[in-house]
């Protein structure tokens, strides 16, 4: 106040234009910087979600620059080597996930300033960090929830998949105890209507073995696929 005052005497203003010079730096309403601002946000609305069923990570992150300002959700691959596995060689069967068109991390979304202009500077304009904070802790916590509910979803269709599959063994008779190397392990024999049984070394040293028959054969049985896998 006494600024204003002495700034009245000085070039003889009327009263009406003393709040004119008011020092905007010592207003209370302005007393954490935006970078500070900024960097507080950091702490409190960053967040990543690992959902170790489709082996993903998902990271919600914003650069706290004041004059740079961007925010996106990144998607990253977490493998047990730590690192990709396709790099330049993909694999046959690789395809783009869908949740590739999540991450920003190339692109960023930086910050708009549409309807949220205060003033313009010599480069820049002006847009109050505490309307900016607001986006971030509306960005955060909403993508935040809908990772929640999507990571929900996949653990519990990845549960109900895994106790399906898990009752074939025993429904189709295979087990882990007739392994090569058990007490009871087993050979396949071809065995006709009487119970007479023949193995593949018998049909092998009869010339009428896999091995032997002719290359049209082979072509209708062998599927080609990798190791003769049905695709579905």
């Amino acid at each position: 106040m006494m600024k204003n005052v002495i700034r009245k005497i000085l070039f003889e203003e009327s009263e009406d234009m003393v709040d004119k010079y008011n020092d905007d730096l010592t207003s209370p309403e302005i007393s954490i910087s935006p970078e500070t601002e900024l960097s507080i946000a950091q702490k409190k609305y960053s967040w990543e979600s690992y959902i170790p069923e489709i082996a993903k990570k998902f990271i919600f992150e914003f650069n706290p620059e004041h004059w740079n300002l961007s925010a996106n959700v990144v998607v990253e691959d977490v493998e047990k080597a730590g690192h990709g596995s396709f790099g330049d060689e993909s694999h046959k069967d690789y395809q783009k996930s869908i949740l590739g068109d999540v991450e920003r991390n190339i692109y960023r979304s930086y910050y708009s300033n549409d309807g949220k202009i205060i003033d313009r500077g010599e480069r820049y304009y002006y847009v109050d960090v505490k309307e900016a904070v607001k986006d971030i802790k509306g960005f955060s916590e909403e993508g935040e929830q809908i990772t929640k509910e999507y990571k929900q979803k996949i653990q519990q269709l990845t549960k109900e998949y895994v106790n399906k599959m898990s009752t074939l063994n025993d429904k189709y008779n295979f087990n882990s105890d007739n392994s090569f190397n058990s007490d009871n392990p087993i050979e396949l024999v071809s065995v006709d209507s009487k119970g007479n049984y023949k193995t593949e070394k018998e049909f092998e040293t009869d010339g009428n073995g896999w091995s032997n028959h002719p290359q049209v054969f082979r072509k209708e049985y062998l599927v080609n696929d990798y190791k003769g896998r049905r695709k579905i």
